[in-house]
């Protein structure tokens, strides 16, 4: 039993392990797609500023986020969050 691992510092790990996951894939699906930032604000009717916010790991998505891009991608939601994907080159830099 080890009663640190439930602690809310160990939550927070998990959680910014899964943005940046979110972050990598977004940006590797959309430069896939051949899209821009703008292009898939569009079609996922979201601002393009909220885009290069998930991109570079600012922010959380909600669930709803998630299947909206999912959508304006042409993908599962899963495909945004899988952690095993390699980060896109230059996410989280500015």
């Amino acid at each position: 039993y080890t009663p640190w691992r439930n602690t809310l510092q160990t939550l927070s790990v998990a959680a910014m392990r899964l943005r940046k996951a979110l972050a990598a894939n977004l940006k590797r699906l959309r430069l896939a797609a051949s899209m821009s930032q703008e292009e898939l604000a569009h079609r996922a009717d979201m601002d393009r500023t909220y885009i290069s916010s998930l991109e570079r790991g600012n922010y959380a998505a909600t669930v709803d986020t998630l299947e909206r891009l999912a959508e304006a991608l042409n993908t599962d939601a899963i495909e945004l969050l899988r952690v095993s994907v390699a980060p896109a080159e230059g996410v989280g830099a500015d």
